[in-house]
């Protein structure tokens, strides 16, 4: 048994055993420093004093958060071993033996990684948000998130699963994989450095998004959106009224609706935020769909009931709906992207979806 590093510091000789994650959450980092310190206390035994035993984990970026957790755990259960956190942004944190003067903060703050030169758009396209839901959902709520769960050995099988074409799912993988968000090494793509990538998504989404207001024809009370939406995915109803009986004949039975912003948040179970208009995704402005829905576009620019939101990014969006009680909702990752430029209290929404029902993902929270 010999150590990665043998490091003479003042009148101590660390003997320094090295782990490297490929992303800097807690679930991945703590098993790491664990082995650290059972083989850095294993060769120290073998030399016997002045040699100290020392666990060092790095990781391209480690959040403050998850450095003081590593901490506590380091504290808690290896008091007499020696601790190093550090990073590829400058962070270097010891814990114990008189390293502390050799501490440091992180030399780039958050605004210049935002900044910092992007993945391409493509990386954002609307068919590859549908895919990157696919490959983030075990980190998800099954209730708060429609996709397929598994895992998935190359881009033939992701394609098959998200029901999209090969060579679509290939062009994902093979670009998650060039700006460093992908690892294969385990024999399954496996998305790292989320946090960052979430980041860019958020920059991506940030564009405006096409809006219009709408009012109730008859208004009906506090639950007529609920039973709005429930009565247009009925499947007896819409089938019948697509044959012609009625006045709402020219609805098409493919159109798809969901619940967008703070409504769904409101129907996940994650409100924090009041006051606001509700929010409908849909598929277009169809006469016929707006008619089944009693909504009307006439003079709603004074006094709107509703804003129909008509998204980019369609199949990311009504793919990945969840349906709750006969109406659809968007998934809690569109979600908190959508509330988080939202100038209506809405990063306050989005931080509490995030604590509530995104710890896994953000690694808050072990897999």
């Amino acid at each position: 048994m010999r150590a990665d590093l043998v490091v003479e510091y003042g009148d101590k000789k660390y003997l320094i055993e090295c782990k490297r994650s490929s992303e800097g959450r807690r679930d991945r980092l703590v098993p790491l420093l664990s082995q650290a310190v059972l083989e850095a206390q294993a060769v120290a035994r073998q030399y016997g004093k002045p040699f100290v035993p020392m666990a060092v984990v790095a990781a391209p970026r480690i959040s403050d958060a998850v450095s003081d957790q590593i901490k506590q755990f380091a504290h808690s259960y290896a008091p007499n071993v020696a601790i190093g956190i550090i990073d590829g942004e400058g962070l270097r944190a010891f814990v114990g033996h008189g390293l502390d003067a050799l501490n440091a903060k992180h030399q780039f703050s958050r605004r210049n990684r935002l900044v910092a030169p992007s993945p391409s758009v493509h990386l954002f396209s609307d068919l590859n948000q549908w895919m990157l839901k696919v490959l983030l959902s075990s980190h998800v709520p099954d209730s708060m998130l429609s996709a397929p769960r598994g895992e998935y050995r190359n881009a033939s099988q992701l394609a098959e699963a998200s029901g999209v074409s090969a060579m679509s799912a290939f062009r994902l993988v093979r670009q998650l994989s060039k700006e460093g968000f992908l690892d294969e090494g385990e024999g399954s793509l496996r998305v790292v450095r989320i946090e960052e990538l979430m980041q860019l998504w958020l920059s991506a989404s940030r564009r405006a998004a096409k809006e219009v207001p709408a009012r109730w024809i008859i208004p009906g009370g506090e639950n007529q959106l609920n039973a709005a939406l429930k009565s247009y995915s009925d499947p007896l109803g819409r089938s019948a009224k697509a044959k012609g009986k009625g006045p709402r004949s020219s609805a098409l039975p493919g159109s798809r609706i969901c619940l967008g912003l703070f409504a769904a948040a409101d129907a996940l179970g994650l409100g924090f935020v009041r006051g606001v208009k509700p929010y409908l995704y849909i598929e277009s402005l169809d006469s016929g769909v707006l008619r089944q829905l009693g909504l009307s576009l006439q003079d709603a620019d004074h006094r709107p009931d509703i804003y129909l939101r008509i998204p980019d990014n369609g199949e990311a969006v009504f793919r990945a709906a969840v349906h709750r009680d006969g109406v659809a909702i968007a998934d809690v990752l569109q979600v908190w992207l959508d509330v988080s430029n939202h100038p209506s209290r809405g990063k306050e929404q989005a931080d509490h979806i995030r604590h509530q029902a995104l710890k896994r993902l953000f690694g808050q929270e072990p897999s």
